[in-house]
C-alpha cells in the first residue's frame, strides 16, 4: 500500500514558516505548495580584490577624481545586474529570466565591460559577462582570463565549478572543489547536509537540485562517498545548451524548450519514463506539485514514482533519522543557511506517522530529533 500523502500536506504546510531559503534555493519542508525565498549572498560573500597601480600609489588631483568616479559608475551598474540577477533567481516557477529581463541584463554586462577601468573592475566585469551567460561555455575564456589575474575570486570559483560541470571536465571539477575546500567556500554544515542528501538517494535514481549550494555540496559528497550509481542534475545548469548535450549522452532525453521552469521539469521527467528520480527538497513546491500524488520522502529527497510500500518507507526514514548529521559538523552554521536543517523535519514526520511504536521511549525519541532541528548547532 502506498503512502497517503494526504497526511503530509497539512503537517508540512504547518511547518513551512520556519524556513528560510539560501541564496538560489528554496527551502521545501516537505510538500508544501505556498514557497517564500529571499536572496541572501553566500558563494559571493568574500571578495579577494587585486588593486591597480594607479589605485596603491594613493595618487590626488584630476586623474584620481576622474578614476572614483568611473569607480563610482561601475559599482552602481555592479549593484543594478546583482539585484536584477538575484530577482530572477529568487523566482520560484523558474531558473530562467523572461526576455525582457534577459536583455536588460545582457545589457548591464555589456555596459560594465565598457566602464571599467582598474584592474578588480575589468576582472569583475569578465566573471559577470559569464555569469550573465546562464552556463554558456562559449563564454569560458573571459571567466578563465578573470582567474588568472585573481585566482581565489569566490564567485568566480563558483562559476568556474559551473562550467566544469555543464562540459563533463571532470578533472577540473575534483580541482576547483580541492580548491573550494582550501578557501571554505562551501560552508561545513552545506558538506554535512550534502553527505546526508547523498545518502539518501538510492542507487540507479536520478537526483534533482535546484541551485548552487544544493548541487556542489551533493556532488561533493557524491564524489567522496564514490556513489557513481547515480546522477546528480542541476535545473539551474539546465539551462545551458553544453548540459543538456552532456546528458543527451548520458542517455536522457531532454525537452527542447529554451527555459527552465516548472512545465520544463514535468516534461523532462515524463520523457524519461524509465528514470527513478529523487527530488532535493531545496525544490520550491511550485515545482513539485505536478507530482504530489506519486511522491515517497526518504530522508532529504522525495522519490519519484513512489514504488514503495509504507512499511519500507517507515524502514528507511527511521534509519536516516537515526543516522543523519542534521548538519552538526562542529561548528555552527551560518545563519543564511541554518534554515535547511527543516529539510529534516519531513523524514521525522513520516516516521512519526507511520510508525505503530506509541511507546514513551519511540515518542521522546522523535521529539528529540525535533529539538536537534530546532538547535542552531
Amino acid at each position: 500500500m502506498k503512502l497517503n500523502l494526504f497526511i503530509f500536506f497539512g503537517v508540512f504546510a504547518a511547518v513551512h514558516s520556519l524556513a528560510q531559503p539560501p541564496q538560489t534555493n528554496s527551502i521545501s519542508n516537505g510538500i508544501n505548495f505556498n514557497s517564500v525565498e529571499k536572496s541572501p549572498e553566500l558563494l559571493d560573500s568574500t571578495q579577494f580584490i587585486i588593486r591597480s597601480k594607479d589605485e596603491e600609489s594613493g595618487a590626488v588631483g584630476a586623474d584620481n577624481t576622474k578614476l572614483k568616479q568611473e569607480k563610482s559608475s561601475f559599482e552602481k551598474e555592479v549593484d543594478t545586474y546583482k539585484s536584477s540577477k538575484a530577482k530572477v533567481k529568487s523566482n520560484s516557477s523558474s531558473r530562467s529570466a523572461s526576455e525582457a529581463d534577459e536583455m536588460q541584463l545582457q545589457q548591464s554586462v555589456v555596459k560594465l565591460k565598457g566602464v571599467a577601468q582598474t584592474l578588480s573592475e575589468q576582472i569583475e566585469a569578465n566573471i559577470l559577462y559569464y555569469d550573465q551567460g546562464n552556463y554558456n561555455a562559449e563564454r569560458a575564456p573571459q571567466l578563465i582570463e578573470a582567474l588568472r589575474l585573481n585566482p581565489n575570486h569566490p564567485h568566480g570559483l563558483n562559476l568556474l565549478l559551473a562550467n566544469s560541470l555543464v562540459t563533463g571536465d571532470t578533472l577540473m571539477v575534483l580541482k576547483t572543489l580541492d580548491k573550494f575546500k582550501s578557501l571554505h567556500i562551501i560552508p561545513d554544515a552545506m558538506t554535512c547536509y550534502g553527505n546526508d542528501l547523498i545518502e539518501s538517494v538510492p542507487d540507479h535514481t536520478t537526483l534533482i537540485t535546484h541551485g548552487t549550494l544544493d548541487t556542489y555540496s551533493a556532488i561533493q559528497e557524491q564524489l567522496t562517498l564514490r556513489r557513481n550509481t547515480i546522477d546528480v542534475v542541476s535545473l539551474d545548469l539546465l539551462q545551458s545548451n553544453q548540459y543538456r548535450a552532456l546528458l543527451l549522452k548520458k542517455g536522457y532525453t531532454v525537452p527542447v524548450q529554451s527555459n527552465v521552469d516548472v512545465t520544463y521539469l514535468g516534461d523532462l521527467i515524463r520523457v524519461n519514463p524509465s528514470k527513478q528520480f529523487a527530488f532535493s527538497m531545496t525544490i520550491p513546491s511550485d515545482y513539485l506539485v505536478q507530482f504530489q500524488e506519486d511522491l515517497a520522502p526518504n530522508g532529504l529527497v522525495f522519490l519519484y514514482p513512489n514504488r514503495l510500500s509504507n512499511e519500507f518507507i517507515l524502514q528507511k526514514n527511521e534509519q536516516f533519522m537515526d543516522s543523519f548529521s542534521y548538519m552538526d559538523c562542529g561548528a555552527e552554521p551560518d545563519e543564511s543557511i541554518v534554515a535547511l536543517k527543516q529539510n529534516y523535519l519531513p523524514m521525522i514526520l513520516t516516521v512519526e506517522t507511520l510508525t505503530t511504536d506509541k511507546s514513551k521511549e519511540k515518542r521522546s525519541k522523535i521529539e528529540s530529533r525535533k529539538i536537534k532541528i530546532r538547535q542552531k548547532n
